[in-house]
């Protein structure tokens, strides 16, 4: 039988277009690759075999057309995706069944993908690492000993040993973008508003959510983050917090691009040559690239912990006792201890600030359209070291700052795989201005072109 798992959505789409193969046939494939890895691993907790053969069952009747339909998908759970509980990795919630479909898993579902697996996070998805008491921790396919990044780090697995084409995350401060660098794959973090919100929790969205949360694809190849991001990203009109913003916008002569090799903290030489090497390849592909640094790096390197971080973590670690969670105690804990709580005037001189930067910000992007930095300043991190080391987890706060901080003014961002260390993959974020997701995917085209598509792996231990 073809090992359908190996390939891209969009060949093993072309695949059962054609007739080549079935749907039936490529969930049968991912369900043996599950099989195979998924118990080293545990990227996959909440498994759906039946209800992925009645899928590709139906997919095989309808005989789709869509550019990645009979593919394989993951969704996340903390996202809904009714009959299935949304339980956050909280044991308390392992029975909280969803009563809808989120909008994003919608539109995945839509275009035909076959859902085969609930991808684990983090306890309410707020750690560096992926690991909590309801379904247990999620080990890299590369190395053991280092981190499979969170929050969405079972998807980024998932994707990464072929368990899926394509995967749903979600990201706030970097929880589909650090899985992708950790794995070696590709991460989309979309423009807040691009994507739409929905899910049944009844409460109102925090301050947190609406200016940093969004959702994002996974994949390894750009032809499928293009389709599952388009997917992903259908129009919701019912959605207060959706906008139907363009998708492209004219672009005249070479687009100038903004090299991060220094920004007034310490950066890994390894990390900083990594960043210089994708930036000559951009350069290779026509782009003209200078190294330099957006403005007010002070201002955004503290705005996520003045603004960004006030309602979503210390409302979270006040349900601490709540949550029986022990590494995310920890991690909070650490947290809020290093950076305390900032007062009502912090707060709004914080949303001042935040103004202030977004305009500098877009005035340097007037001149330079991409920026690509470092996704962590580090080349790996150890596994659970959020937990593990005194302070670990606002050292990675620190570690990881062009991640983190970037979500407190919403911007889009692609985490793009290059490079490894020591046995562990490497990359690179590549950041726009609002809406301009189109000159990211146009970068990551390039690069691929370069440097061909990331294959799925075997686990190396």
């Amino acid at each position: 039988m073809t090992e359908t798992w190996r390939m891209g959505a969009t060949e093993v789409a072309t695949l059962v277009r054609n007739g080549k193969v079935s749907a039936r046939e490529v969930a049968e494939g991912a369900i043996a690759r599950i099989d195979a890895v998924n118990g080293k691993l545990n990227a996959i907790v909440r498994r759906t075999d039946d209800d992925a053969r009645e899928c590709a069952a139906r997919t095989d009747a309808e005989h789709p057309s869509g550019l990645i339909a009979g593919a394989t998908v993951t969704t996340k759970i903390n996202t809904d995706h009714a009959p299935y509980p949304t339980d956050n990795g909280i044991k308390a919630l392992r029975d909280n069944l969803a009563t809808a479909v989120h909008p994003v898993v919608r539109g995945l579902l839509d275009a035909g993908l076959t859902m085969v697996g609930r991808t684990n996070s983090p306890a309410f998805a707020m750690r560096f690492h992926t690991q909590n008491e309801l379904h247990g921790e999620t080990l890299n396919p590369y190395r053991e000993d280092i981190s499979c990044g969170g929050s969405s780090g079972g998807a980024g697995v998932a994707v990464a040993t072929g368990m899926c084409h394509v995967a749903q995350g979600n990201d706030v401060a970097g929880s589909v973008r650090w899985p992708a660098y950790m794995n070696g794959i590709l991460g989309l973090r979309p423009t807040v508003g691009r994507m739409p919100t929905g899910g049944t929790n009844p409460n109102p969205r925090g301050w947190s959510a609406s200016m940093m949360s969004t959702n994002g694809p996974l994949a390894r190849n750009m032809a499928d983050l293009r389709a599952a991001y388009d997917a992903m990203s259908a129009e919701n009109w019912a959605d207060p917090f959706w906008v139907p913003a363009r998708r492209e916008f004219p672009v005249q002569g070479r687009v100038r691009v903004a090299l991060v090799t220094e920004d007034g903290l310490p950066i890994d030489p390894i990390v900083r040559d990594n960043v210089r090497k994708v930036g000559a390849l951009l350069e290779d592909a026509g782009y003209e690239v200078t190294e330099t640094a957006p403005p007010m790096l002070e201002t955004f390197f503290s705005l996520w912990k003045r603004v960004g971080a006030l309602d979503m973590m210390l409302g979270l670690v006040r349900m601490l006792p709540q949550i029986d969670d022990a590494g995310l105690t920890t991690a909070m804990t650490d947290w809020v201890t290093t950076f305390p709580e900032p007062t009502g005037e912090e707060f709004l001189k914080g949303l001042q600030d935040r103004d202030m930067l977004i305009r500098a910000w877009n005035a340097f992007y007037a001149e330079y359209p991409l920026l690509v930095t470092p996704m962590m300043t580090l080349p790996t991190v150890p596994r659970a070291y959020d937990v593990s080391h005194p302070g670990g987890s606002a050292e990675l706060d620190v570690y990881g700052r062009w991640g983190v901080n970037l979500s407190a003014i919403g911007m889009p961002a692609l985490a793009y795989p290059h490079g490894s260390h020591e046995g562990a993959p490497m990359g690179v974020q590549i950041v726009a201005h609002s809406w301009r997701e189109d000159l990211l995917l146009a970068a990551g085209d390039a690069l691929e072109e370069r440097l061909g598509a990331v294959q799925a792996v075997d686990p190396a231990w």
